[in-house]
Parts: structure tokens; sequence; C-alpha cells
């Protein structure tokens, strides 16, 4: 595809148009959150999401998974901790690494927090198909690979 000066309008610019989806998405799932009595951050659902998927695993693991850098990641895990989500538990082969668990508190929200999610990802995606949304997907992994191949 060739890009033009067409391409910087905003209404045509796939940055901007990914950006605000992002934007969107965040702030609705937020506000979702909120809505059912929980304060998460986007951020912060995705480093839970994460734990859920695999817990107790190394804070720069959790860093890569959750795609967020060391310093953001401490953040994230701050906050968490701070609210009684998370606990850092030293690794037994090295006391300087840390391991991150999830809590009883939030193992006992897990089941709402997927409904909540759930519920705002079947309302933002109303009107496309699997098919539509298998093409989305697929479309953005290739730009991601392309971007990713000429970042390293």
């Amino acid at each position: 595809m060739k890009f033009d000066r067409e391409t910087f309008k905003r209404e045509n610019s796939p940055g901007y148009i990914i950006h605000r989806l992002d934007s969107l998405l965040k702030l609705s799932l937020q506000r979702a959150f909120q809505s059912e009595g929980f304060d998460f951050t986007a951020e912060q659902w995705g480093v839970l999401l994460r734990l859920y998927e695999s817990e107790g695993i190394h804070q720069s693991e959790l860093s890569a998974r959750a795609g967020k850098d060391r310093h953001n990641i401490t953040r994230i895990l701050n906050g968490l901790e701070k609210n009684g989500y998370v606990r850092r538990v030293p690794d037994k082969r090295d006391t300087r690494r840390l391991n991150i668990f999830l809590t009883r508190k939030s193992r006992d929200i897990e089941e709402r927090l997927f409904s909540i999610v759930i519920d705002l990802l079947e309302r933002a995606f109303a009107g496309l198909s699997k098919k539509d949304i298998r093409e989305m997907r697929r479309i953005h992994n290739h730009i991601i690979a392309n971007v990713e191949s000429f970042l390293e």
C-alpha cells in the first residue's frame, strides 16, 4: 500500500484510528469496572490477566508478558499490592528475585472481572462476525510483525 498526504488526515490515519480505539477501550473498561465497584485501570487488568494465566512468575517475566517496561510494571504492581490483589514473594533460589502471586481477594473476584470484560467486548464488537474479528487480528498481528522487524 502506498501512503500519501490523505493518510495524515485524522479520519484516515491508521495510527490515529488504532490509538483512538485503544483509548476508548481503556476508558470503557475502567468505567465498566467502576460501575461494578472495582477501582481497576486497564493496565492493572492486563497484569491481573497475565497472572490469572500463570501466577508465581518473576516480575521481569510478567513485565514481558504484559508488554510493560520495568518501571511501569513496578508501579502497577505497587497499586495492586497496596489494594491486596497481589503479593510479591522472594524466589527460593534467588531471594533478590520477586515472584508475583494472586491473593485470595483477586481469586474471589476473577469470574466477576472476566464477566465485565466479556460484556464490554461483546458490546464493542457488536455487528462484527467471528470472521471479521479473525481478519482484524490477522491484520493487526501482521502490522505488529512489520513494525517489530524494523525495531530490532
